[in-house]
């Protein structure tokens, strides 16, 4: 099966496997915890949120949980770059709500701290 021929099968597979709609965003300022009650996830509280479109955001006051990822998206941000206990930031939060093979509804989130 030559390259190209490949990857149409693979985006196939992957369409057939999940549908989804569109991409929705919310800009959050979120407060650094200082109790880390999971190392393997940063822990802070939301200040502000604003909706971009008809996104859902989480709510001012809410506790949220994630793991910082860079701004395309494409990998997470080594630990040595995460934001300090009690420092506020900025976090562009994308969600994709879709359907998932074997799983029903199910949303995928991504978290960047926005570094500017």
């Amino acid at each position: 099966m030559n390259k190209a021929l490949f990857i149409a099968a693979a985006i196939l597979a992957i369409c057939h496997n999940a549908s989804a709609g569109n991409w929705e965003s919310c800009d959050l300022k979120v407060q650094v915890r200082d109790k880390q009650s999971n190392r393997a996830e940063l822990q802070t509280r939301v200040i502000e949120a604003k909706p971009q479109a008809q996104a859902e955001c989480p709510q001012p006051g809410s506790a949220l949980s994630f793991r910082p990822e860079a701004e395309d998206y494409q990998s997470e941000l080594p630990r040595s770059q995460w934001p300090r206990p009690g420092k506020t930031v900025n976090v562009r939060y994308r969600y994709l709500d879709g359907e998932c093979k074997e799983r029903g509804p199910c949303r995928i989130q991504h978290y960047s701290p926005v570094l500017r």
